[in-house]
């Protein structure tokens, strides 16, 4: 196959990902990061495979990436709804919760970032915009602010 129609090919599926991704309940913005993610995978592992088997992986691939971060999300969502909802904000959280404490420990920035994020659910362009950041940079602090949390919830446990 010659490279300039296999790079067709994945130029296609690509857009066959994104609206398969769609059609499946996934957020146009949510579809577009996780196409450049399975892409950019697939670029750093060098796999080569034939375009007959190239599809299904991809898909299957997307698909899994799609339900991870669904449930990565959801679990979010509900801890912001249990923590950071307004209401929530001003009680103090039970003490055996270990939630409150680490979120305390979090900077006023972190901590406006998870609300801009969950609390108003806006979106990573939203934020930036907001925040007059770039969209990636947004991506990347709450990536940070995630690993810090857990950091802090795995230092208490022990």
């Amino acid at each position: 196959m010659q490279l300039q129609s296999y790079q067709k090919l994945v130029a296609q599926l690509a857009v066959e990902l994104q609206r398969y991704l769609i059609s499946r309940g996934a957020q146009r913005e949510t579809a577009e990061d996780i196409v450049q993610d399975v892409f950019v995978k697939v670029l750093e592992m060098e796999l080569v495979l034939p375009p007959d088997k190239l599809r299904p992986y991809l898909y299957r691939v997307a698909w899994s990436t799609y339900l991870d971060q669904y449930r990565r999300d959801q679990r979010y969502r509900d801890l912001v709804e249990k923590y950071l909802r307004p209401e929530t904000v001003i009680r103090q959280p039970p003490v055996e919760d270990s939630l409150g404490p680490a979120l305390a420990r979090l900077s006023a920035k972190e901590l406006r970032l998870l609300l801009l994020r969950y609390n108003q659910e806006l979106s990573m362009a939203a934020i930036a915009q907001e925040l007059r950041i770039r969209p990636a940079a947004v991506k990347m602090r709450l990536q940070r602010v995630y690993r810090k949390l857990e950091k802090i919830l795995r230092s208490e446990e022990a």
